[in-house]
């Protein structure tokens, strides 16, 4: 692969990447963190070196091996992560190691994935049932904890000015003696 073509490589790639990173964040509560294009291109470029030296299947299973012990030791993702990072690894593949001479077809087929995606991820804002953001946090003291049901309901009814909810503890911190609740509506 020449020079020109590793680049014209990499900028579709980001491109592509950059489009979804932004349309993903637009109008969430829960951003993307902008590290995780990064990952697109690490990816990108170890299929480069893959492609051009002499390295044994057990390697991939090792990097695979890394990326499955990372994801067991860190906060559990959203379902918009997790999607955003296999479609960037998945257009990273692509870019790196789809052997076209013609890039108009590889520019064609990163244009196609990133509509898709946006036109899903427009369809998933709209949705009610998928929405992350019907949710809030409330904070009260532990004597919430005391309170009969009814009683509860009451208190966050009147702090949330909601009539259709319910909620659970989301944590307990007896330092600072408080209830972190996570009420849904």
């Amino acid at each position: 692969m020449e020079l020109q073509e590793l680049f014209e490589r990499l900028a579709i790639l980001c491109i592509s990447i950059f489009t979804l990173y932004y349309f993903s964040n637009r109008n969430r509560n829960i951003r993307l963190h902008p590290l995780l294009g990064l990952i697109s291109v690490c990816t990108f470029f170890m299929c480069l070196v893959f492609t051009k030296a002499e390295y044994s299947l057990g390697v991939g299973f090792g990097l695979f091996a890394i990326f499955s012990i990372l994801r067991f030791r860190t906060e559990t993702f959203t379902i918009q992560t997790i999607v955003f990072l296999f479609v960037s690894i998945t257009l990273s593949l692509l870019d790196g190691l789809l052997p076209i001479k013609n890039l108009e077809i590889l520019l064609g087929i990163n244009i196609s994935i990133v509509v898709i995606y946006l036109i899903l991820n427009y369809f998933e804002k709209k949705s009610p049932i998928v929405s992350e953001k019907n949710y809030i946090e409330v904070i009260s003291s532990l004597d919430f904890l005391q309170l009969e049901e009814a009683e509860r309901k009451r208190v966050l009814t009147e702090k949330t000015k909601l009539k259709n909810f319910s909620y659970n503890i989301k944590s307990i911190n007896l330092n600072d003696n408080i209830v972190i609740l996570k009420v849904s509506h």
